[in-house]
């Protein structure tokens, strides 16, 4: 059976030491254990003693380097070959109470607590307690969020017991040959762990020498304050928790130098011109890490490249632009820097859509895995939006892209996340990610998945009808309307409920009824209308019943027979409507529909009827302002009204083509003779295709579509 606890014992240069300290091991009460030691390549004696020790005790197990790694190196060595579910470490100068081990594990509580803190006491040479530390007793569970990673105990590492997956599951390692690799390590730990237990008592030893790192001033341990500082920087950054730890970080920063100056000068009885100049280097270097750093860092090669040829360069103003110092109310601004491999957050909502199975699947199968997965079940519409916008900012230091699905959502093939992760590394000032999914109801590629990154934050509203408000973002959006591939199929065999759902969900949105005047969104109404469109020809094209059903919720909801509580999948007037209607045969239901659907005018009407007097004015309202915004060509000349007309026809026409299934029949005949500047022509823009057309086949296609072009083009 493994071990509870595995203790780590570094080995170097400690041969004066090292029995004392691996005997206290030895002798403790708690029996349960390995020592692991780890030789460092020490020159001396200190390997020959513990192997001397080993044919003692078997759980003694002697590791050595084939080169030096430091203090940090052989901590290292030690997690990753440690057997047991919690890790102790004692510095082989240092030694431990006999009762040590069974006091932190008695404090894990059945192995409830990440992490169990004692208390300890500074000795010399001789034994003589120089001063106790630690002795309180306190317990975090759960460490709150806005907690300190700073505060919740010393940073050592070696009074405590540590969970091993701590280490091992968060990749968080030890940096090799640098001082202070504690305080580069214990704050990144806890960042992840889930509680702590600090029992208080005084159990580990630790001996304070004359060549103690803190009291030295080379420019090692100038350059290692740096260090230890960027590997906790480097950490947060790469894992999504700078802005969540950003103020801890700044006052570590502060109170790291301010503590290892009074340390040198406390330690120094006259202070010569070289540790004067030291601690200049120190005040220094703490300044310009504070104010500094977070600009720098954002620079790119050629901004870095002009600072270091032009002696004038004042790094400070470009801070200021940049954001980055928090100076007359300006907020520092989080760079976003990420690893390889960003946490990512998927967040699903969830109201009995029929594809939520397939969905979970779809996700599984990701060749990308570092994410995890939330599902947000039994809220209504609005509540389970305010739920999910609250999860991400609430989780925005523990995650790098958040991504909101629809459980109806399903994701088109293994490579669709490690994609839009791809899209986040690329371009470092991208905040909110929109690409479009095949759409099985219009038969269209339309928006429906949203990825953001951490820095994103809404206002959260009681907003009942638009429920996906854009955020606020540092950066920029990219909205992917047209795919060359398919992203996500949205509702590929939705059940007849969730259709009608569709339908009368959609249709509140084009009539936008109790909306103030000024509050109506023309371009929902617009979007809202070609999806109807879209769905009216594909139940003409197919009698599927359920794309029928989706069209008589709309009409409900356009007649006034269903109010606006509908957009909730529980809503007891959606449900009785439904019971109403879902035996109804496509017939019944195309009879029902053809009044306002199957001519141009009728269709006209019916728009007019849905979006109402105030719509009508809403939209004309709205295509003026548009037009106004742009009549201006980036040269200042205007497009003539002509012009406009012509490609706003253009448009129309080439939406009503691309329905036809005897569009897609023609395409795919016409397929193979035609090369590939054609064939996106023919997709993207038919309208102008078909009238340029010279060869007869072509032609004959401008004919079977004549219907489609606009009037004053049908006979050219």
């Amino acid at each position: 059976m493994n071990p509870k606890i595995s203790v780590i014992v570094p080995l170097f240069k400690t041969e004066r030491f090292v029995e004392k300290c691996v005997r206290s091991v030895m002798e403790q009460s708690f029996t349960d254990i390995e020592i692991l030691c780890i030789d460092d390549c020490s020159p001396d004696n200190s390997a020959l003693i513990v192997r001397r020790l080993a044919t003692e005790d078997r759980r003694i197990k002697l590791i050595h380097h084939m080169e030096n790694r430091g203090l940090g190196g052989a901590r290292n060595t030690g997690i990753l070959h440690a057997k047991a579910p919690y890790i102790a470490s004692v510095d082989s100068d240092d030694y431990i109470a006999p009762t040590m081990l069974e006091a932190l594990y008695a404090g894990t509580q059945d192995g409830h607590f990440d992490v169990v803190v004692s208390g300890y006491e500074r000795v010399d040479e001789t034994g003589k307690v120089l001063s106790k530390h630690m002795q309180s007793v306190r317990s975090l569970d759960p460490i709150p969020d806005d907690q300190d990673p700073y505060k919740i105990a010393n940073p050592a590492f070696w009074n405590k017991l540590w969970r091993t997956s701590l280490y091992i599951e968060n990749e968080i390692f030890f940096p090799d040959h640098i001082y202070y690799q504690d305080a580069a390590t214990t704050p990144r730990i806890f960042a992840y762990a889930k509680n702590v237990n600090v029992i208080g008592g005084v159990y580990y030893k630790y001996l304070v020498r004359s060549d103690s790192v803190t009291n030295k001033t080379s420019d090692k341990h100038k350059l290692d304050k740096y260090r230890e500082l960027d590997f906790v920087k480097d950490f947060f950054i790469q894992r999504g928790l700078y802005g969540k730890y950003h103020d801890a970080f700044s006052r570590r920063v502060f109170e790291t130098y301010k503590n290892h100056f009074a340390t040198i000068v406390d330690g120094k009885r006259a202070l010569d011109e070289g540790s004067l100049r030291y601690l200049r280097y120190l005040l220094l270097m703490r300044e310009s890490y504070l104010h500094l750093d977070d600009a720098i860092r954002g620079m790119t090669i050629e901004e870095l490249t002009r600072a270091f040829e032009d002696g004038g360069a004042d790094i400070r103003r470009l801070a200021l632009e940049k954001k980055t110092v928090a100076i007359d109310g300006v907020p520092p601004r989080i760079v976003r820097p990420w690893s390889r491999t960003p946490d990512v957050s998927v967040l699903t909502l969830h109201s009995g859509e029929n594809e939520f199975a397939q969905s979970k699947q779809s996700l599984e199968n990701q060749n990308y895995k570092r994410w995890t997965h939330k599902v947000f079940s039994g809220l209504g519409n609005v509540e389970s939006h305010q739920a999910l916008y609250n999860e991400i900012m609430d989780n925005s230091g523990r995650y790098h892209i958040f991504l909101k699905l629809d459980a109806d959502m399903v994701f088109a093939d293994e490579t669709v996340l490690e994609e839009i992760v791809k899209r986040f590394n690329s371009d470092p000032e991208l905040d909110h990610f929109v690409v479009a999914c095949d759409d099985w109801m219009t038969g269209k590629q339309i928006i429906g998945v949203h990825a953001f990154s951490n820095r994103v934050s809404w206002n959260i509203s009681a907003e009942g009808l638009f429920v996906d408000p854009s955020p606020k973002r540092p950066g920029k959006r990219v909205i992917v309307e047209r795919t060359d591939r398919a992203y996500f199929y949205h509702s590929p065999d939705p059940s007849p409920f969730q259709a009608f759902h569709f339908g009368a969900h959609r249709a509140l949105k084009l009539c936008q009824r109790n909306r103030p005047y000024e509050e109506k969104r023309a371009d929902a109404m617009n979007a809202q209308w070609d999806v109807f469109f879209n769905v009216w020809n594909r139940f003409m094209e197919t009698g599927d019943e359920r794309l029928g059903l989706a069209l008589v919720a709309c009409h409900l909801v356009v007649s006034g027979d269903l109010g606006e509580g509908v957009h909730d999948y529980k809503d007891p007037q959606l449900l009785d409507a439904f019971k109403q209607h879902e035996h109804s045969t496509a017939a019944e239901m195309m009879s029902l529909l053809e009044p306002f659907w199957k001519t141009r005018s009728s269709r006209q009407t019916y728009f007019a009827q849905a979006v109402g007097p105030d719509g009508l004015r809403k939209m004309e309202e709205d295509r003026v302002l548009r037009k106004k915004g742009k009549a201006k060509r980036s040269d200042g000349s205007r497009k003539t009204e002509g012009g406009m007309a012509k490609k706003a026809r253009f448009s129309e026409s080439d939406e009503r083509i691309r329905s036809r299934v005897k569009f897609r029949i023609y395409r795919a005949a016409l397929s193979p003779f035609i090369d590939t500047t054609l064939k996106l022509k023919l997709q993207e823009k038919p309208t102008v295709f078909f009238l340029d057309a010279k060869h007869p086949a072509l032609r004959f296609g401008r004919w079977l579509h004549r219907n489609d072009l606009p009037l004053d083009l049908q006979g050219r």
